[in-house]
């Protein structure tokens, strides 16, 4: 079992690149996958998604890639030369005209970004670059699962705790089921007595239709329902991959069993135990939104 929650980072150099790959996840119903990338290295999102989608099946996972280029930084100057033309003739003008003194001084062009730039040459991105990006992406993915697993693991232990109080319950609900049917099937009796007052009925009939009723007021069926329900949770614990869908919808199924035991109980004890298995339920719930 894996939990959603998790994170992950690498670092590498190689190939003249630096790379540090970041992974936060957080919980959510599906894989929601989203990669941070300089422009240079846009190009490789798919190879990444690929790595990413081998481990990972859901969850929202945030992935910070910082790409710097470990050889002597180049510099790109760029100069308007027609716009630089056309300040120098217009300055010149109004220098003549005594508006303005002196000339156009190589500072001034650093104040006219327009005109004149200096931005950083972009190393073109090559194979040893993406090479370096896919392996340590795999590192911090690897970081990921493994605090994925670890967090699962604590999951596993409250999850089981719980299906372990949903066993008892459903055990106490089994036997109190036995003492319920009696005290209904007596109460149908003492109600058809009162009713019938001095009449007679045929026992036989009197008998079938008190069970009947009491057919009706049974929870036999819920409960087999609600113990396989449990068994099935544990088998899919036990097992691997991405459990989180399955879990969550089989909870949804022990809390409509729970509902159903509880719109048909009459017992008193009965009610109260399904009370609290709908709220042990409840947790369960909860617990399981964080599972992968």
């Amino acid at each position: 079992m894996r939990s959603m929650t998790g994170y992950g980072q690498a670092t590498g150099q190689a190939g003249g690149w630096a790379v540090t790959v970041a992974l936060r996840g957080v919980n959510n119903r599906f894989l929601d996958m989203r990669i941070r990338l300089d422009e240079a290295q846009v190009g490789s999102e798919p190879v990444l998604r690929r790595v990413f989608d081998q481990e990972l099946f859901r969850g929202r996972v945030e992935a910070s890639v910082e790409v710097r280029s470990l050889g002597a930084r180049q510099v790109q100057v760029t100069v308007d030369r027609p716009t630089l033309h056309a300040v120098h003739a217009a300055l010149h003008g109004l220098a003549q005209e005594g508006l303005l003194g002196g000339e156009l001084q190589p500072g001034d062009l650093m104040r006219l970004p327009e005109v004149f730039r200096v931005e950083p040459r972009a190393e073109p991105w090559d194979e040893a670059g993406e090479a370096l990006l896919l392996a340590v992406a795999e590192e911090a993915l690897g970081q990921m699962v493994t605090a994925r697993k670890t967090e699962g693991g604590q999951l596993e232990a409250v999850i089981g705790g719980l299906l372990d109080r949903l066993g008892e319950l459903a055990a106490a609900l089994e036997a109190q089921r036995e003492t319920a049917v009696e005290e209904i099937r007596a109460s149908l009796r003492q109600r058809l007595d009162a009713l019938l007052g001095n009449a007679t009925l045929d026992p036989l009939r009197l008998e079938q239709e008190v069970a009947v009723l009491v057919d009706r007021s049974d929870v036999r069926e819920e409960l087999d329902r609600l113990v396989s329900h449990l068994e099935h949770f544990r088998e899919l614990m036990a097992g691997t991959g991405s459990l989180g869908k399955r879990l969550d919808f089989l909870t949804q199924e022990i809390l409509r069993e729970l509902n159903t035991l509880g719109s048909k109980c009459r017992h008193t004890e009965m009610i109260r135990t399904v009370l609290e298995g709908k709220s042990v339920c409840e947790q369960l719930r909860e617990q399981v939104q964080n599972v992968e």
